[in-house]
């Protein structure tokens, strides 16, 4: 395991070092040079990108662009057209939604979602269904929430499917979703895929490429790179079918008083003023996470250690109910979910999950409480009110898995009873 100074390059942990961070599947932590990078655009190169022509605009405007260049080879797209910058992976699936979706399904066509989808790869896909009387489906998942591919395939052959959204790793339970299969399927059958990046982003090795991929949204966020950042990859076959989400400057080529051209990918697709400094930042978080040992090769392997150790720990509790399939191909173990308030456990050791959150903050050890934003999977699939995830990044390793166990002790004989 990797963790001899790492933790020193993030800036969080030389202030905060008594903290145990276990929420980075909601938001990653940000090693200086990240943060140098954005600050150190404003400093030396801040002016508008493609738009003026002084060489500090082109400066500025080429290290944009140069940032495009990096996250395109970062996620093995072959052009870095494909390559729109976004505020997060929320915006790239609305992008799909207005910009693709909205010119190219008409009614009767069905969109094909799964039921382990966080809420912003569902939402988007219920507003089109009631706004365009286009159907919604989601495909089954067994019991340990791994994807149907017999129904997937069932849904796929009725020929009436032309989108399908899909997660790459679930927030909830890091069930990783065989999405090369599920791709080549859904070519077969006609339809173009939409793949939800934003829980394997900078957690493993990504090639669109080799993936197929129609569409692939990530936040940069959680592959530790700034807030409000992000990415949507558009495959160059797609092009020519985008329409436009936003209307508004640099994002057009001509405008008359009776309409208006839009330029080409990817610009069309950036009206406004682009979080420049941003996406600066995020090139360089992608920077690196490839010079990481073994790059992001290296990261997958660290990090899934580190959920295989919580899992083996956590299953030692006799009333924990633990989400999703657990060690293996299944699962990219970049997370755990768990609670003690499930049906089944016994009144003396049930501890609400909220409850438990908190005192695990008092504790300084950081989790996450709730349905995570995907309610449809843990309210009505694992009929729970929700539960507690940690999850997992380059800068985690086994203590602060052992620092949550024993947290966890803590709690229990604190609240022996139903609290």
């Amino acid at each position: 395991m990797i963790t001899t100074g790492i933790k020193t390059e993030f800036p969080f942990f030389v202030t905060n070092c008594d903290i145990v961070y276990l929420d980075s599947g909601a938001t990653a932590q940000k090693p200086r040079s990240v943060l140098d990078a954005e600050m150190t655009h404003y400093i030396d190169c801040n002016a508008p990108t493609g738009r003026s022509l002084y060489s500090l605009a082109n400066s500025a405007t080429e290290a944009f662009e140069e940032a495009r260049r990096r996250m395109a080879n970062f996620i093995g797209a072959e052009d870095p057209s494909s390559v729109v910058f976004t505020s997060g992976t929320t915006m790239g699936v609305n992008i799909v939604a207005y910009a693709w979706a909205r010119e190219n399904l008409k009614k009767g066509d069905m969109v094909l979602s799964t039921l382990m989808e966080h809420h912003a790869n569902l939402v988007p896909w219920q507003i089109l269904r009631d706004e365009r009387d286009i159907g919604l489906e989601l495909v089954k998942i067994s019991v340990d929430a791994v994807l149907d591919l017999d129904d997937l395939n069932d849904k796929l052959s009725t020929g009436k499917v032309k989108l399908v959204c899909v997660g790459h790793v679930s927030n909830v339970t890091a069930t990783l979703n065989p999405v090369k299969k599920i791709i080549e399927s859904a070519h077969r059958a006609g339809a173009v895929v939409l793949v939800d990046g934003a829980q394997s982003i900078g957690h493993m090795p990504i090639d669109v490429a080799d993936m197929n991929a129609d569409f692939f949204a990530c936040s940069g966020h959680k592959m530790l790179g700034p807030m409000g950042t992000g990415i949507l990859y558009i495959h160059p076959d797609r092009f020519d079918e985008m329409g436009v989400m936003f209307g508004g400057g640099d994002m057009i080529s001509r405008v008359t008083p009776e309409r208006a051209w839009f330029k080409p990918m990817p610009t069309r697709l950036e009206a406004g003023t682009q979080n420049v400094a941003g996406a600066i930042a995020l090139a360089e978080a992608a920077r690196w996470l490839d010079d990481f040992p073994g790059g992001l090769a290296g990261v997958e392997e660290h990090i899934r250690s580190l959920g295989d150790h919580a899992w083996e720990r956590l299953s030692q509790f006799e009333n924990i109910k633990l989400l999703g399939p657990g060690p293996g191909p299944d699962s990219a173990m970049s997370l755990v979910s768990f609670t003690f308030d499930h049906i089944g456990c016994p009144n003396r050791k049930r501890i609400k999950d909220m409850k438990l959150a908190i005192n695990l903050g008092e504790s300084g050890i950081c989790v996450r409480s709730g349905v995570f934003c995907a309610q449809p999977l843990v309210d009505d699939h694992f009929k729970l009110d929700g539960a507690v995830r940690a999850s997992f990044h380059v800068y985690n390793s086994f203590d602060d898995i052992d620092r949550l166990i024993e947290a966890i002790r803590d709690v229990i004989a604190d609240n022996g009873k139903e609290v």
